[in-house]
């Protein structure tokens, strides 16, 4: 009987087309290359400081300082395209995979906000000493302690070593905040200072280091989400008016097909929705296994095709949670 080894072949040569095409797909569709152009986060740090980047800030400069004109010329318009077509534009929304699923979307003011599981993600700070800077936060469950460490570094801090830590409230106390910060240039004597956090919303948060008689210093921080970027209001960021300045030229800051599918994929990954998405994906083989019994091993070109959508599911919740590659 050779029915059952001809279906097996099948799906097996269907699984593995969907496996290659997803890995080796040279554009940034559902899942980014994982070989090829990826840009790691030095490079869109080196972005954030390039020359495009800063000549939309000088040519945008009246839409960019809001300073009443809503006249895009054409060195603005074609400084944004410009920024906009360079390489590592898309990355400048990093994966926010850590973050938890919530009721989406996710009102400013909400207490699920606030909580220190929600503010996982990578975020972009705005540090004194040498400006814009890539942080990732992560939950640590059995510290109860949200350990946020630099993903690019400066001469004070490195990449790799923490920069600041949160601790969960005990009793009536507030979250206990310390940051870690260097005695000398280019020399790491890393110290433990005390300081406060404020989460403005779930994309805006501030540490404050208190510095006794010389003051305090506050790094502003957002989430490192396109949108939430280009939004940002706070005069140092260097995207500062972008947005402004792209809604009044023209440019849309995502085309259509990576909004809507930033859209899918918050409601696949950040929604209640996923936690049934996870659980049907978990009875998928059942099913497979069934329907081919109950069709007596034979070709059912159903099941071939529930067989590539529960690949496909599946490798798109394992990349986003970093289990594979």
């Amino acid at each position: 009987n050779l029915t059952q080894p001809t279906m097996a072949r099948r799906v097996c040569l269907a699984v593995c087309c969907i496996c290659c095409a997803t890995m080796a797909s040279p554009s940034d569709g559902i899942f980014r290359p994982i070989f090829g152009s990826a840009c790691l986060p030095l490079d869109v740090r080196s972005l954030l400081k390039s020359e495009l980047r800063e000549a939309v800030t000088l040519k945008c400069a009246s839409l960019v300082e809001a300073r009443g004109t809503r006249v895009c010329t054409a060195e603005c318009r074609d400084a944004l395209l410009a920024f906009r077509g360079a390489r590592c534009y898309n990355y400048l929304s990093q994966s926010q995979r850590l973050q938890p699923r919530t009721e989406a979307p996710l009102h400013p003011h909400a207490s699920n906000a606030h909580t220190l599981t929600a503010l996982q993600g990578i975020w972009y700070g705005l540090y004194p000493a040498s400006g814009i800077e890539l942080v990732e936060a992560r939950y640590d469950s059995t510290r109860r302690t949200l350990v946020a460490k630099k993903l690019t570094g400066n001469d004070f801090v490195g990449a790799g070593k923490v920069t600041w830590e949160i601790s969960a409230p005990s009793g009536s106390d507030g979250a206990a905040c310390k940051v870690v910060s260097s005695l000398w240039q280019h020399v790491f004597t890393p110290r433990w200072d005390a300081c406060s956090v404020e989460v403005v919303d779930a994309d805006h948060m501030a540490v404050t280091l208190h510095m006794g008689h010389e003051g305090e210093e506050s790094i502003n921080f957002v989430r490192a989400v396109l949108p939430a970027l280009l939004r940002w209001d706070d005069p140092l960021s260097p995207t500062h008016g972008f947005h402004r300045s792209m809604v009044i030229c023209g440019v849309d800051a995502e085309d259509e097909a990576t909004s809507a599918l930033e859209a899918l994929l918050e409601v696949v990954h950040h929604t209640q929705g996923t936690v049934l998405l996870d659980q049907l994906i978990m009875l998928v083989p059942f099913l497979l296994i069934g329907g081919w019994q109950i069709g007596g091993g034979g070709l059912n070109s159903a099941l071939l095709l529930l067989a590539a959508v529960f690949v496909g599911l599946l490798i798109m919740r394992l990349t986003y949670l970093g289990l594979i590659a």
